[in-house]
């Protein structure tokens, strides 16, 4: 049995016990170049991502990081690995990030890959654990329990994405409420609560699982 599997395994579990529909969409993977990357390169071709390209602030975004230095993506996949700086002058971290495993207007990343990925790297440093729903959270009830900390462009635009950045949970790192539907331009209300969680050994997910449920239990009141 893979990673993957006994990942989803577990939170397949803690669903049927909770009355819950908790999905993966992204897993992330901190490595060393050194001992790994040969290895990576063989799964397939990879790209270098221009500096100017949309998919560079798009990965720093969801990465909450300022550590990219460069990016590669693996054909036209939504799998990706960045150069860190995190361990300068040595530079040997990367991290890999596939994304896009939970979707609706296109098909994920192929099962397959992913795992023939983890068999690589065999860890998981983090991943996003959402849920979907029908309609948009209770953000007004949210806000009575945590700071929401608005989206806002670099133009200055105040959007309906809002961000828990101070869970007050370990490993629970980030939550994140956005309008799924007009992201991806689905024709139908469809709303995602996300939460980002580290993992350094995914038996430990039972906690920010519990408390994530809180939260989005909250975002469900009056419905």
């Amino acid at each position: 049995m893979n990673i993957l599997q006994e990942l989803e395994d577990f939170i397949n579990e803690f669903n049927s016990l909770n009355d819950e529909d908790f999905q993966i969409d992204t897993v992330r993977i901190e490595f060393s170049k050194q001992y790994k990357l040969e290895h990576l390169k063989k799964v397939g071709a990879w790209e270098k991502l221009k500096k100017n390209s949309p998919l560079i602030p798009k990965l720093k975004k969801r990465l909450l990081e300022d550590e990219v230095t460069s990016a590669y993506r693996l054909e036209k996949h939504n799998i990706y690995y960045y150069n860190s700086n995190a361990d300068a002058p040595k530079y040997r971290k990367a991290v890999l990030v596939i994304f896009g495993m939970k979707q609706y207007h296109k098909d994920p990343p192929p099962r397959e890959l992913i795992s023939k990925i983890l068999q690589i790297l065999k860890d998981v440093s983090s991943v996003d654990i959402c849920i979907d729903l029908p309609y948009k959270p209770n953000l007004e009830t949210i806000k009575q329990h945590f700071t929401l900390t608005p989206f806002i462009t670099k133009d200055g635009i105040v959007t309906d994405t809002h961000y828990i950045n101070d869970t007050g949970t370990p490993m629970l790192d980030t939550i994140v409420f956005y309008n799924k539907a007009f992201k991806n331009g689905l024709k139908r209300t469809l709303w995602r609560i996300e939460a980002k969680i580290s993992i350094p050994n995914f038996r430990a997910l039972m906690l920010p699982l519990y408390e994530f449920k809180q939260i989005t239990d909250l975002a469900r009141i009056d419905r």
